[in-house]
C-alpha cells in the first residue's frame, strides 16, 4: 500500500466494495436457486412460486376439479398459491441468510420494521459476511 493515507483508505473502499459486489452476486445466486411447491391440503393441485413469491407452475393432480363448485376450486387455489408464496418467503430468508450481517433481520426490513440503513451501517463497518474488517 501507498504511503499516502488518503490513498490507503480510498484503497480499503474499493477492497470492501469488490467483497460487498461479490458477497450481492452470491446472494443474487441463492436467490434464483429458490423454488418452492405447496401442494393442496387434498392434493387436488401444486403451486411452484420463486424466492420473489411469484406464481411459476401449477399443476392439478386429477380432473375432479372439473365437477367442482368455482368457489371451491377458487377457494382451493388460492388457499394453495398463498402457502407456496408463505414457503417461498421463508426459503428467501434462509437462501439470504448467510450473506447478510449477523443479527439483521431480514423479515423485518421486508416487513418494514428495520431499516436499510443497518445493512448500510454494516457494509461501512465492514462487516458484511465476506468482508475484511477495514
Amino acid at each position: 500500500m501507498n504511503g499516502n493515507p488518503l490513498l490507503g483508505r480510498m484503497e480499503n473502499a474499493l477492497e470492501r466494495l469488490e467483497e460487498a459486489r461479490v458477497q450481492a452476486k452470491e446472494a443474487r445466486e441463492s436467490l434464483d436457486r429458490v423454488s418452492v411447491t405447496a401442494t393442496a391440503k387434498d392434493h387436488l393441485l401444486s403451486v411452484t412460486a420463486d424466492a420473489r413469491g411469484r406464481v411459476t407452475g401449477i399443476k392439478l393432480h386429477s380432473t375432479r376439479y372439473r365437477s367442482m363448485a368455482a368457489a371451491e376450486l377458487a377457494k382451493a387455489l388460492l388457499e394453495t398459491v398463498q402457502r407456496a408464496q408463505e414457503d417461498a418467503a421463508e426459503a428467501k430468508e434462509r437462501a439470504l441468510a448467510p450473506h447478510l450481517p449477523e443479527g439483521l433481520d431480514l423479515k423485518a426490513m421486508t416487513e418494514g420494521r428495520s431499516s436499510l440503513d443497518d445493512l448500510l451501517t454494516a457494509f461501512t463497518r465492514g462487516t458484511l459476511p465476506g468482508q475484511q474488517q477495514g
